[in-house]
């Protein structure tokens, strides 16, 4: 496979993985499994509604018993587990999803002699902000350090992810295209979009380096903004000219949001406003080494 990335030709040298794909039906999980199967791997899904034949059917709020997995991963060499959610729901609690399963999971890897183990977690899980989704989320990579070599894992922490299809891609998208923007406080929160794209790359990047160490990279984009900024740079490249700007004050935003903690749909709640208040950007550095070229900015996700 080549794909061509920061302007430079990469050759992959060719994939012969059985690569087991946990959340294959989500955003992401859709994009690694077109990009992996080009690369020339074996792509399986463990999905809850099988559509292929070669997918099985998993029941992530209540498959967290080693024994469970152990079977599931005969023949693997690659599990990546891209399961997630934002907020509780009624078939889906995190605290399944987030730490139950995955701590299950990993372990029937290391029984099974799965020979690495990619996890999608979330940028700002060591921030210290007191949250159900944060603290889930440690638990999961905690238990993914634990495993003994010869495993070698990669533990991805991405920002906010920008792709065609993605839903909050679609909904910033269609934000930037109306002629006011109401802000929640000003829209000053600190992002650092990331694009699927990248993800993806760096992932076939690592797969494909047979010297390559476990480690936790947080995947960001080239360049910090804010909310605004984003919306601003998004407006820009559809061609559209400058918005009006009409900031939301924070009163009516925390209002809104307990309104938000007794819809389970609602992706704005109190602890999502905390996280989105808190910021979430990092150093590109190591996300840059993995990717072996500067990830791609916002200023050109639009394309």
């Amino acid at each position: 496979m080549v794909i061509s990335v920061c302007t430079e030709t990469y050759v992959m040298n060719g994939g012969d993985m059985n690569i087991l794909i946990c959340g294959a039906s989500g955003f992401i999980g859709r994009h690694l499994r077109v990009s992996l199967q080009e690369a020339g791997h074996d792509v399986r899904g463990a999905v809850r509604h099988p559509r292929l034949d070669q997918d099985i059917a998993v029941d992530y709020s209540n498959d967290y018993n080693t024994e469970t997995w152990r079977p599931r991963l005969k023949n693997i060499d690659v599990v990546i587990n891209a399961v997630g959610v934002l907020r509780d729901g009624p078939n889906s609690l995190m605290q399944r999803l987030h730490c139950d399963t995955p701590l299950a999971l990993f372990k029937a890897c290391s029984e099974a002699k799965v020979k690495r183990i990619i996890h999608i977690s979330a940028l700002g899980v060591e921030s210290g902000i007191k949250a159900a989704y944060f603290s889930s989320r440690v638990a999961a990579e905690n238990s993914l350090k634990e495993i003994s070599s010869p495993i070698r894992w990669l533990c991805i922490r991405p920002s906010v992810i920008f792709g065609e299809d993605g839903t909050s891609a679609r909904m910033f998208r269609h934000m930037a295209k109306l002629p006011l923007h109401l802000l929640p406080m000003g829209g000053n929160q600190i992002l650092q979009p990331v694009h699927i794209d990248d993800i993806c790359t760096a992932i076939n990047r690592w797969l494909d380096d047979s010297d390559a160490q476990s480690k936790t990279v947080n995947a960001v984009g080239a360049k910090p903004t804010t909310m605004r900024g984003m919306l601003d740079s998004y407006r820009t490249q559809l061609g559209y000219r400058s918005a009006w700007h009409i900031p939301i004050p924070e009163s009516l935003v925390q209002f809104a949001a307990k309104i938000g903690d007794q819809i389970p749909s609602s992706p704005l709640c109190s602890e999502t406003l905390t996280m989105m208040e808190a910021g979430n950007a990092a150093d590109a550095s190591g996300f840059a080494q993995l990717l072996k070229c500067d990830p791609m900015s916002y200023h050109e996700f639009i394309r």
